[in-house]
């Protein structure tokens, strides 16, 4: 379906602490957890897991250090079909997030940037060439890593898909002219300093967000109700598929690598959203943020019980 598309994901590399409890404790307070465990996580990666596991040639640009979680992560992406010939291994010290999920599957997660913030941008962006068709960036990493990779990309008409997490008021202004800029509620409102409640202020935050960005198309991922999608003349709401939520995190990464590898594919816009939507649908049934991840089988399967 995608095996022809050759993507590339500028992005974070870490190594996640999952922590469940029924109750996120309040201050002072102490609460007993349920289990938790290890998983291979990073924006980044997730999104680089998302497009080769539904099957695109996919080559991952980042950074780790030469200690034990770097090693299990380079192994993790390339056990993945992962190219990682252009990650490097001299960090001070590999990233990490701890997640924690309370009794409803929802989710908090605190970044230890380490090597994700010492990618050399000149180094990210030599790694971006015509051969590519799509190049995926979040911000997680520095802000001239993703700037100088964005900007390589664009000027080589490869298609360019932005995802804005983790909410901060990055300077859009920088990298003008992206195919794809895709906020979640938290991200749009530190971009736009309007939180998308109702169709209104969906509209008006899009609206901000694209006259900052200049890009083709500004897609809000919205949880529940779904995304939105603003072209410069028309807004539309794509709505979720309903699924039983087992944990949220990574859902984003997964919408977001489904939404790139589907727009490549087809030019819809609208289509490549509601796929994105099925993915986050299969994504937040699953535990875990590499391991949610779907397969085409999985889309197949999940389109056929809808």
């Amino acid at each position: 379906m995608y095996k022809n598309i050759r993507a590339a994901v500028m992005g974070s590399i870490n190594m996640d602490i999952i922590l469940n409890m029924e109750k996120v404790p309040d201050v002072g307070e102490n609460v007993l957890g349920t289990d938790y465990g290890y998983a291979c996580g990073g924006k980044g990666a997730n999104q680089a897991t998302g497009l080769a596991r539904l099957g695109a040639q996919t080559k991952m640009i980042g950074k780790v250090a030469d200690d034990t979680n770097g090693k299990k992560l380079v192994e993790n992406l390339n056990k993945n079909g992962i190219n990682s010939s252009c990650v490097r291994t001299d960090g001070s010290q590999t990233g990490m997030a701890t997640i924690i999920i309370d009794g409803e599957g929802k989710n908090r997660i605190i970044v230890y940037e380490g090597a994700n913030a010492e990618i050399d941008p000149q180094e990210a962006a030599d790694c971006i060439d015509e051969s590519l068709d799509l190049l995926l960036v979040q911000f997680e990493t520095s802000e001239d890593a993703v700037v100088e990779c964005v900007n390589k990309a664009i000027s080589q008409n490869i298609t360019t898909v932005i995802d804005c997490g983790p909410a901060k008021n990055f300077n859009l202004e920088r990298m003008q002219g992206a195919t794809i800029i895709s906020p979640n509620e938290n991200e749009t409102e530190a971009l736009s300093g309007m939180f998308p409640a109702d169709e209104n202020s969906i509209l008006e935050a899009s609206k901000i967000i694209m006259e900052r960005s200049r890009a083709k198309y500004v897609v809000l991922k919205l949880g529940s109700r779904g995304c939105s999608v603003w072209n410069g003349e028309n807004l539309k709401i794509i709505p979720a598929y309903k699924s039983k939520v087992v944990d949220t995190t990574a859902a984003g990464d997964c919408f977001t690598a489904a939404l790139a590898l589907e727009y490549k594919k087809c030019g819809d816009i609208y289509a490549a959203c509601d796929m994105g939507n099925k993915a986050g649908s299969v994504a937040v049934s699953r535990m875990g943020a590499e391991s949610s991840m779907p397969t085409i089988e999985d889309l197949v399967k999940f389109e056929k019980n809808i």
